[in-house]
C-alpha cells in the first residue's frame, strides 16, 4: 500500500505542473475544415497578427488546434472538448464557423469566413452580429463588377462568359446578381452554372466548358480553392481564362484574380481575437470586410492559353506569377 501511494504521488506531481503552466497562459481554439498544410498559410497569419496586437506583458496564447472539422457532429465534437480543455475562445475557419456557432458554445467565436455570415445564421447584421461571434467575411460583392470589367480588358473579343457558382455558398446568390447587373451594360452573354455541391464543382464546370463559352468565372469560396488546380487546369486544356477573387486560386493556374488578401485578412483577424480575450462583447463588435485587395495575374497561364496581356493591365498587377 505504501508502494502504491508513492508511486501515485509520482505521477500526480508532472501533471500538476503542467496544470500550472497552463494557467500561465490563455487557450484558444483552432477548428478549420481543411488540413493542417492547407490552412497554415492562414493559421500562421493569424499567429503572426496576434505577436504584434498582444500588447506588452501580456499573458501569452496557446492554440489547441483541430483539423478536418467538416460536419455538424465533427464540429459538437470538437467544441464540447476544446470547452472541456478550458479554451478561453474559438477561432473558426470557413464552414466550420457555421457549424461551430450552431452548437451555441459558451466561450466566444472569432472567424474568417468566405460567405454571408447573416445569410449562413452566423450573425444577426454585420454591423451588430448580437450573438456569440463575430469576425471578418471574405465575401465582398462590390468586387464583382470590376472582375468583370478586368477581364474585359484582357480579353476584349470575349462576348460569352461562364459563372461557376457554389449553391450551398451562403451569399452565392448576392454574387450572381451583381454579376448579371454589371454585364447588362457590356455586351456580354452570362450563363450561371452552379453546383451543388463541392463534388460537383468540377462537373459543373466541364458543362460551362461545353457550352462554348469564352471565359470563366468562378465565384471565390473555400470550395472553389480546394478545386481551384483541376479547374484551372481543365480550363487551360480548352483554351479558357479562368477568373477569380482570391490570390490562392491564380497561383493554382487561373489567369487573373482580384480580391481580398487573405492572409492580410487573418493577420487583421488576430486584433478580434485580442479584443474578446480582453473582455469585449462579440454581439458588439462589427463583422469586417477586407480593406486590403490585390490584383494577381499567372503570365505562365496566359502563356499556356496564347494570350498576350495589355501592358496597362500588367502595370495594375500587384503580383505576376512568371
Amino acid at each position: 500500500m505504501k508502494r502504491r501511494t508513492l508511486l501515485t504521488a509520482g505521477l500526480a506531481a508532472p501533471f500538476v505542473v503542467t496544470r500550472r503552466a497552463l494557467a500561465a497562459e490563455r487557450l484558444v481554439g483552432w477548428v478549420s475544415p481543411g488540413t493542417a498544410e492547407a490552412t497554415a498559410p492562414f493559421f500562421n497569419a493569424l499567429k503572426a497578427g496576434l505577436a504584434t496586437a498582444l500588447p506588452s506583458g501580456a499573458e501569452p496564447v496557446r492554440f489547441l488546434e483541430r483539423y478536418n472539422v467538416t460536419t455538424p457532429a465533427l464540429a459538437a465534437a470538437r467544441v464540447a472538448e476544446l470547452q472541456q480543455m478550458g479554451v478561453r475562445l474559438m477561432v473558426c475557419q470557413g464552414l466550420a464557423a457555421v457549424s461551430v456557432t450552431a452548437t451555441r458554445p459558451s466561450v466566444p467565436v472569432v472567424f474568417g469566413y468566405s460567405g454571408d455570415p447573416v445569410v449562413a445564421g452566423i450573425v444577426q447584421s454585420m454591423s451588430r452580429p448580437g450573438g456569440n461571434a463575430t469576425g471578418i467575411s471574405f465575401m465582398s460583392i462590390e468586387l464583382n463588377p470590376k472582375r468583370i470589367d478586368l477581364m474585359r480588358i484582357a480579353l476584349p473579343e470575349c462576348r460569352k462568359v461562364a459563372l461557376l457558382s457554389n449553391a450551398r455558398h451562403p451569399g452565392e446568390e448576392k454574387e450572381i446578381a451583381a454579376c448579371q447587373t454589371a454585364v447588362q451594360s457590356m455586351g456580354i452573354d452570362l450563363s450561371v452554372h452552379r453546383a451543388q455541391s463541392p463534388g460537383e464543382i468540377r462537373a459543373t464546370l466541364g458543362q460551362a466548358l461545353d457550352s462554348g463559352t469564352q471565359a470563366v468565372v468562378m465565384l471565390p469560396s473555400s470550395s472553389m480553392v480546394y478545386h481551384a488546380p483541376a479547374a484551372a487546369g481543365d480550363c487551360i486544356a480548352r483554351k479558357v481564362p479562368l477568373i477569380s477573387g482570391w490570390s490562392e486560386i491564380a497561383s493554382a493556374g487561373a489567369l487573373m484574380t482580384y480580391g481580398p488578401n487573405l492572409q492580410e485578412a487573418y493577420k487583421r483577424l488576430a486584433l478580434y481575437v485580442v479584443r474578446v480575450l480582453g473582455g469585449a462583447a462579440p454581439a458588439t463588435l462589427p463583422v469586417e470586410q477586407p480593406t486590403v485587395l490585390e490584383l494577381v495575374i499567372n503570365q505562365k497561364t496566359a502563356m499556356a492559353l496564347d494570350l498576350t496581356l495589355p501592358p496597362a493591365l500588367l502595370a495594375q498587377a500587384d503580383e505576376i506569377i512568371e
